[in-house]
Protein backbone atom coordinates (compact mmCIF):
# COMPACT_ATOMS: atom_id res chain seq x y z
CA UNK A 1 0.00 0.00 0.00
CA UNK A 2 1.29 3.48 -0.89
CA UNK A 3 2.43 5.64 2.00
CA UNK A 4 -0.17 8.29 2.85
CA UNK A 5 0.86 11.95 3.00
CA UNK A 6 -1.48 14.68 4.22
CA UNK A 7 -0.99 18.32 3.21
CA UNK A 8 -2.65 21.23 4.99
CA UNK A 9 -3.30 23.99 2.46
CA UNK A 10 -4.31 23.96 -1.19
CA UNK A 11 -2.42 27.00 -2.48
CA UNK A 12 0.30 26.75 -5.09
CA UNK A 13 3.00 25.44 -2.74
CA UNK A 14 0.73 22.78 -1.27
CA UNK A 15 -0.60 21.65 -4.64
CA UNK A 16 2.84 21.58 -6.27
CA UNK A 17 4.17 19.47 -3.39
CA UNK A 18 1.16 17.17 -3.72
CA UNK A 19 1.69 16.68 -7.46
CA UNK A 20 5.38 15.87 -7.08
CA UNK A 21 4.75 13.41 -4.23
CA UNK A 22 1.84 11.69 -6.01
CA UNK A 23 4.07 11.14 -9.04
CA UNK A 24 6.52 9.38 -6.73
CA UNK A 25 3.85 6.91 -5.70
CA UNK A 26 2.60 8.46 -2.46
CA UNK A 27 -1.12 8.54 -1.67
CA UNK A 28 -1.61 12.28 -1.20
CA UNK A 29 -4.54 14.06 0.42
CA UNK A 30 -4.79 17.88 0.46
CA UNK A 31 -7.10 19.85 2.74
CA UNK A 32 -8.07 23.33 1.55
CA UNK A 33 -10.39 25.42 3.72
CA UNK A 34 -11.33 27.44 0.62
CA UNK A 35 -13.62 26.09 -2.08
CA UNK A 36 -12.79 26.50 -5.76
CA UNK A 37 -9.09 27.21 -5.23
CA UNK A 38 -7.19 30.45 -5.17
CA UNK A 39 -7.54 31.13 -1.46
CA UNK A 40 -7.16 34.81 -0.62
CA UNK A 41 -6.50 35.81 -4.23
CA UNK A 42 -9.26 37.50 -6.22
CA UNK A 43 -8.16 36.74 -9.78
CA UNK A 44 -5.80 39.68 -10.18
CA UNK A 45 -2.39 39.75 -11.79
CA UNK A 46 0.52 38.61 -9.66
CA UNK A 47 4.21 38.44 -10.48
CA UNK A 48 6.30 35.35 -11.18
CA UNK A 49 9.65 37.08 -10.92
CA UNK A 50 12.39 36.32 -13.42
CA UNK A 51 15.23 38.50 -12.20
CA UNK A 52 16.74 36.64 -9.26
CA UNK A 53 18.59 33.94 -11.22
CA UNK A 54 19.88 33.29 -14.73
CA UNK A 55 17.57 30.31 -15.24
CA UNK A 56 14.23 31.40 -16.65
CA UNK A 57 11.35 30.88 -14.19
CA UNK A 58 9.38 28.74 -16.66
CA UNK A 59 12.45 26.58 -17.33
CA UNK A 60 12.83 26.11 -13.58
CA UNK A 61 9.28 24.76 -13.45
CA UNK A 62 10.11 22.37 -16.28
CA UNK A 63 13.16 21.15 -14.36
CA UNK A 64 10.89 20.50 -11.37
CA UNK A 65 8.69 18.37 -13.61
CA UNK A 66 5.88 20.94 -13.69
CA UNK A 67 5.63 21.82 -17.37
CA UNK A 68 3.92 25.25 -17.35
CA UNK A 69 0.52 25.13 -19.00
CA UNK A 70 -1.04 28.33 -17.72
CA UNK A 71 -1.25 31.93 -18.89
CA UNK A 72 2.19 33.41 -18.20
CA UNK A 73 2.46 36.83 -19.84
CA UNK A 74 6.10 37.88 -20.34
CA UNK A 75 7.02 41.40 -19.24
CA UNK A 76 9.86 43.08 -21.13
CA UNK A 77 8.80 46.73 -20.78
CA UNK A 78 7.53 48.87 -17.92
CA UNK A 79 6.92 52.47 -16.90
CA UNK A 80 8.52 53.63 -13.65
CA UNK A 81 7.28 56.81 -11.97
CA UNK A 82 9.54 58.47 -9.40
CA UNK A 83 8.84 60.93 -6.60
CA UNK A 84 10.18 63.87 -8.60
CA UNK A 85 7.42 63.66 -11.21
CA UNK A 86 9.55 61.94 -13.85
CA UNK A 87 8.73 58.98 -16.10
CA UNK A 88 11.24 56.26 -16.93
CA UNK A 89 10.74 53.64 -19.64
CA UNK A 90 12.52 50.39 -18.80
CA UNK A 91 13.00 47.35 -21.00
CA UNK A 92 14.87 44.06 -21.26
CA UNK A 93 15.75 41.64 -24.04
CA UNK A 94 14.25 38.72 -22.11
CA UNK A 95 11.37 38.78 -19.61
CA UNK A 96 12.20 40.29 -16.23
CA UNK A 97 8.91 38.84 -14.95
CA UNK A 98 5.86 36.88 -15.97
CA UNK A 99 2.37 37.99 -15.05
CA UNK A 100 0.11 35.22 -13.84
CA UNK A 101 -3.46 35.16 -12.59
CA UNK A 102 -3.96 33.97 -9.02
CA UNK A 103 -7.32 32.61 -7.96
CA UNK A 104 -9.53 29.78 -9.06
CA UNK A 105 -10.42 31.07 -12.53
CA UNK A 106 -9.56 29.38 -15.79
CA UNK A 107 -6.00 30.03 -16.93
CA UNK A 108 -4.79 30.87 -13.44
CA UNK A 109 -1.72 29.41 -11.77
CA UNK A 110 -3.97 27.83 -9.15
CA UNK A 111 -6.32 26.19 -11.67
CA UNK A 112 -3.34 24.71 -13.55
CA UNK A 113 -1.99 23.08 -10.39
CA UNK A 114 -5.42 21.76 -9.46
CA UNK A 115 -5.61 20.06 -12.88
CA UNK A 116 -2.16 18.55 -12.39
CA UNK A 117 -3.15 17.35 -8.93
CA UNK A 118 -6.32 15.69 -10.22
CA UNK A 119 -4.34 14.03 -13.01
CA UNK A 120 -1.80 12.69 -10.52
CA UNK A 121 -4.52 11.18 -8.32
CA UNK A 122 -4.31 13.67 -5.45
CA UNK A 123 -7.42 13.69 -3.24
CA UNK A 124 -8.55 17.28 -2.59
CA UNK A 125 -10.74 18.00 0.44
CA UNK A 126 -12.31 21.43 -0.08
CA UNK A 127 -13.94 23.58 2.59
CA UNK A 128 -12.50 21.41 5.33
CA UNK A 129 -10.00 22.05 8.09
CA UNK A 130 -6.92 19.85 7.93
CA UNK A 131 -6.19 17.35 10.70
CA UNK A 132 -3.49 18.47 13.10
CA UNK A 133 -1.14 15.67 12.14
CA UNK A 134 -0.61 16.34 8.43
CA UNK A 135 2.96 15.74 7.34
CA UNK A 136 3.19 18.93 5.23
CA UNK A 137 2.02 22.43 6.17
CA UNK A 138 1.24 24.82 3.32
CA UNK A 139 -1.27 27.09 5.02
CA UNK A 140 0.17 30.44 3.93
CA UNK A 141 1.30 33.37 6.10
CA UNK A 142 1.58 32.93 9.85
CA UNK A 143 1.86 36.67 10.46
CA UNK A 144 1.73 39.84 8.37
CA UNK A 145 5.28 41.06 7.76
CA UNK A 146 3.96 43.30 5.00
CA UNK A 147 0.55 44.26 3.65
CA UNK A 148 -0.84 45.08 0.21
CA UNK A 149 -4.20 46.62 -0.67
CA UNK A 150 -5.43 45.81 -4.18
CA UNK A 151 -8.18 46.72 -6.58
CA UNK A 152 -8.99 44.29 -9.40
CA UNK A 153 -11.10 45.65 -12.25
CA UNK A 154 -11.85 45.58 -15.98
CA UNK A 155 -10.59 48.52 -18.05
CA UNK A 156 -10.02 49.91 -21.52
CA UNK A 157 -6.46 50.81 -20.53
CA UNK A 158 -3.89 49.52 -23.06
CA UNK A 159 -1.54 46.80 -21.84
CA UNK A 160 0.39 48.53 -19.07
CA UNK A 161 3.02 47.68 -16.46
CA UNK A 162 3.53 50.75 -14.26
CA UNK A 163 5.24 51.05 -10.87
CA UNK A 164 5.46 54.09 -8.59
CA UNK A 165 8.57 54.46 -6.42
CA UNK A 166 7.91 57.42 -4.12
CA UNK A 167 8.68 57.00 -0.40
CA UNK A 168 6.51 60.01 0.46
CA UNK A 169 3.51 58.08 -0.89
CA UNK A 170 4.43 54.49 -0.03
CA UNK A 171 7.17 54.55 2.62
CA UNK A 172 9.01 51.18 2.67
CA UNK A 173 7.01 50.05 -0.36
CA UNK A 174 5.73 50.85 -3.82
CA UNK A 175 2.54 51.06 -5.87
CA UNK A 176 1.71 49.20 -9.07
CA UNK A 177 -0.83 49.12 -11.87
CA UNK A 178 -0.88 46.18 -14.26
CA UNK A 179 -3.40 45.92 -17.08
CA UNK A 180 -3.22 43.07 -19.59
CA UNK A 181 -5.97 42.27 -22.07
CA UNK A 182 -8.40 44.62 -20.31
CA UNK A 183 -7.93 42.98 -16.92
CA UNK A 184 -6.27 45.29 -14.37
CA UNK A 185 -4.78 45.08 -10.88
CA UNK A 186 -3.83 48.17 -8.88
CA UNK A 187 -2.19 47.98 -5.48
CA UNK A 188 0.10 49.44 -2.87
CA UNK A 189 2.45 47.37 -0.73
CA UNK A 190 4.43 48.27 2.40
CA UNK A 191 6.31 46.48 5.17
CA UNK A 192 6.26 49.37 7.66
CA UNK A 193 3.80 52.18 8.49
CA UNK A 194 0.97 50.04 7.17
CA UNK A 195 -1.56 52.07 9.14
CA UNK A 196 -1.49 54.71 6.40
CA UNK A 197 -1.92 52.19 3.59
CA UNK A 198 -5.43 53.39 2.69
CA UNK A 199 -4.22 56.98 2.27
CA UNK A 200 -1.22 55.74 0.27
CA UNK A 201 -3.61 53.90 -2.03
CA UNK A 202 -5.57 57.11 -2.69
CA UNK A 203 -2.42 59.11 -3.44
CA UNK A 204 -0.97 56.43 -5.70
CA UNK A 205 -4.25 56.13 -7.61
CA UNK A 206 -4.15 59.86 -8.34
CA UNK A 207 -0.56 59.59 -9.55
CA UNK A 208 -1.39 56.78 -11.96
CA UNK A 209 -4.45 58.61 -13.30
CA UNK A 210 -2.31 61.71 -13.90
CA UNK A 211 0.41 59.69 -15.64
CA UNK A 212 -1.81 57.42 -17.74
CA UNK A 213 -4.81 59.62 -18.41
CA UNK A 214 -8.45 58.69 -17.98
CA UNK A 215 -9.40 55.03 -18.27
CA UNK A 216 -12.49 53.00 -17.49
CA UNK A 217 -12.90 51.13 -14.21
CA UNK A 218 -15.60 48.45 -14.30
CA UNK A 219 -16.57 45.60 -12.01
CA UNK A 220 -14.02 46.56 -9.39
CA UNK A 221 -13.25 44.23 -6.50
CA UNK A 222 -11.27 45.25 -3.41
CA UNK A 223 -8.80 42.82 -1.95
CA UNK A 224 -5.59 42.58 -0.04
CA UNK A 225 -2.59 40.41 0.59
CA UNK A 226 -0.26 39.65 3.45
CA UNK A 227 3.46 39.18 2.93
CA UNK A 228 5.18 36.74 5.24
CA UNK A 229 8.95 36.62 5.64
CA UNK A 230 11.27 34.69 7.91
CA UNK A 231 14.59 33.05 7.15
CA UNK A 232 14.07 29.28 7.59
CA UNK A 233 16.92 27.19 8.97
CA UNK A 234 15.41 24.12 7.26
CA UNK A 235 12.04 23.24 5.75
CA UNK A 236 11.37 20.59 8.38
CA UNK A 237 10.30 22.05 11.68
CA UNK A 238 11.17 21.13 15.23
CA UNK A 239 7.72 19.47 15.35
CA UNK A 240 8.77 16.99 12.64
CA UNK A 241 6.44 18.44 10.00
CA UNK A 242 7.52 19.89 6.65
CA UNK A 243 6.74 23.54 5.86
CA UNK A 244 6.46 24.88 2.33
CA UNK A 245 5.92 28.27 0.68
CA UNK A 246 4.76 31.14 2.85
CA UNK A 247 4.05 28.74 5.71
CA UNK A 248 7.85 28.48 5.91
CA UNK A 249 8.27 32.24 5.50
CA UNK A 250 9.76 31.70 2.05
CA UNK A 251 9.45 35.02 0.23
CA UNK A 252 11.62 37.70 -1.30
CA UNK A 253 12.10 40.45 1.32
CA UNK A 254 12.98 43.19 -1.17
CA UNK A 255 9.78 43.37 -3.25
CA UNK A 256 7.61 40.88 -1.36
CA UNK A 257 7.40 38.42 -4.26
CA UNK A 258 6.82 34.80 -3.37
CA UNK A 259 5.38 32.70 -6.20
CA UNK A 260 8.68 31.44 -7.59
CA UNK A 261 10.19 30.68 -4.18
CA UNK A 262 6.98 28.92 -3.13
CA UNK A 263 7.20 26.54 -6.11
CA UNK A 264 10.94 26.07 -5.58
CA UNK A 265 10.36 25.14 -1.94
CA UNK A 266 7.76 22.57 -3.07
CA UNK A 267 10.45 20.72 -5.00
CA UNK A 268 12.73 20.68 -1.97
CA UNK A 269 10.01 19.50 0.41
CA UNK A 270 8.77 16.77 -1.94
CA UNK A 271 12.32 15.45 -2.22
CA UNK A 272 12.72 15.67 1.56
CA UNK A 273 9.53 13.70 2.25
CA UNK A 274 10.77 11.07 -0.23
CA UNK A 275 14.05 10.79 1.71
CA UNK A 276 16.23 12.90 -0.59
CA UNK A 277 16.64 16.15 1.33
CA UNK A 278 19.35 18.28 -0.25
CA UNK A 279 20.76 20.72 2.30
CA UNK A 280 23.27 22.23 -0.12
CA UNK A 281 20.51 22.96 -2.64
CA UNK A 282 18.37 24.50 0.10
CA UNK A 283 21.22 26.80 1.12
CA UNK A 284 21.96 27.77 -2.48
CA UNK A 285 18.41 28.30 -3.73
CA UNK A 286 16.50 29.46 -0.65
CA UNK A 287 18.63 30.72 2.24
CA UNK A 288 21.35 32.67 0.41
CA UNK A 289 18.98 34.46 -2.00
CA UNK A 290 16.64 35.32 0.87
CA UNK A 291 19.52 36.58 3.02
CA UNK A 292 20.64 38.81 0.14
CA UNK A 293 17.18 40.39 0.04
CA UNK A 294 17.52 41.36 3.71
CA UNK A 295 20.56 43.48 2.79
CA UNK A 296 18.69 44.92 -0.19
CA UNK A 297 15.64 45.69 1.94
CA UNK A 298 17.86 47.67 4.34
CA UNK A 299 19.16 49.78 1.43
CA UNK A 300 15.66 50.12 -0.08
CA UNK A 301 14.24 51.72 3.05
CA UNK A 302 17.00 54.35 3.07
CA UNK A 303 17.01 55.50 -0.53
CA UNK A 304 14.72 58.52 -0.27
CA UNK A 305 13.06 60.31 -3.18
CA UNK A 306 16.27 61.18 -5.00
CA UNK A 307 17.70 57.72 -4.44
CA UNK A 308 14.65 56.08 -6.00
CA UNK A 309 14.76 58.56 -8.87
CA UNK A 310 18.38 57.52 -9.43
CA UNK A 311 17.39 53.84 -9.38
CA UNK A 312 14.64 54.47 -11.95
CA UNK A 313 17.04 56.41 -14.15
CA UNK A 314 19.63 53.61 -13.94
CA UNK A 315 16.96 51.01 -14.77
CA UNK A 316 16.00 52.93 -17.92
CA UNK A 317 19.55 53.10 -19.27
CA UNK A 318 20.28 49.42 -19.75
CA UNK A 319 18.75 45.96 -19.76
CA UNK A 320 16.43 45.85 -16.76
CA UNK A 321 16.60 42.10 -16.22
CA UNK A 322 20.39 42.34 -16.29
CA UNK A 323 20.21 45.00 -13.57
CA UNK A 324 17.92 42.82 -11.45
CA UNK A 325 20.29 39.86 -11.80
CA UNK A 326 23.26 41.95 -10.68
CA UNK A 327 21.30 43.56 -7.87
CA UNK A 328 19.94 40.32 -6.39
CA UNK A 329 22.94 38.04 -6.91
CA UNK A 330 24.14 36.75 -3.50
CA UNK A 331 27.73 37.52 -2.61
CA UNK A 332 30.12 38.06 0.30
CA UNK A 333 29.35 41.79 0.60
CA UNK A 334 25.58 41.24 0.79
CA UNK A 335 26.14 38.39 3.24
CA UNK A 336 28.18 40.68 5.50
CA UNK A 337 25.61 43.48 5.34
CA UNK A 338 22.81 41.01 6.01
CA UNK A 339 24.54 39.70 9.15
CA UNK A 340 24.76 43.22 10.59
CA UNK A 341 21.19 44.12 9.60
CA UNK A 342 19.80 40.86 10.94
CA UNK A 343 21.46 41.45 14.30
CA UNK A 344 19.95 44.94 14.51
CA UNK A 345 16.49 43.99 13.23
CA UNK A 346 16.04 40.63 14.97
CA UNK A 347 12.71 39.98 16.67
CA UNK A 348 13.54 39.43 20.34
CA UNK A 349 10.06 39.11 21.76
CA UNK A 350 9.24 35.71 20.31
CA UNK A 351 8.13 35.34 16.72
CA UNK A 352 4.86 33.85 15.50
CA UNK A 353 6.28 32.13 12.45
CA UNK A 354 6.44 28.40 11.87
CA UNK A 355 8.97 26.29 13.82
CA UNK A 356 11.48 26.55 10.96
CA UNK A 357 12.28 30.22 11.58
CA UNK A 358 15.91 31.08 12.29
CA UNK A 359 15.45 34.85 11.91
CA UNK A 360 12.66 37.36 11.44
CA UNK A 361 12.40 41.10 11.66
CA UNK A 362 11.15 42.82 14.80
CA UNK A 363 7.44 43.46 14.47
CA UNK A 364 6.23 47.05 14.17
CA UNK A 365 4.35 47.86 17.35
Amino acid sequence: MAQHIGIAGGGISGLATAVLLAREGFAVEVWDRHRGGGGRFAGGWQVLENGSGELDALDELRELGLAPDFAAIPATTALFLDGLGRRHEVSSATPFAYFVRRGGGEGSLDAWLRRLAAGAGVVLREGAAAPGDTEVVATGPHQADGVARELVFASDLPDTVAVLFDPTVTPTGYAYLFCIGGHATFGVAQVRRVGRLREAQKQAWRRFREALGEFAVRGEHDGGQFMNFCLPRHLRGSDGRWYVGEAAGVQDFLYGLGNRLALRSAGLVAAGVAGRWDQARFERTIRRPMRATVALRFAYERLGRRGFAGFCRLASRGDFRGLLLRLQRPGPFKDAVARVVMAAWRERGGCRHAPVCSWCRRRER
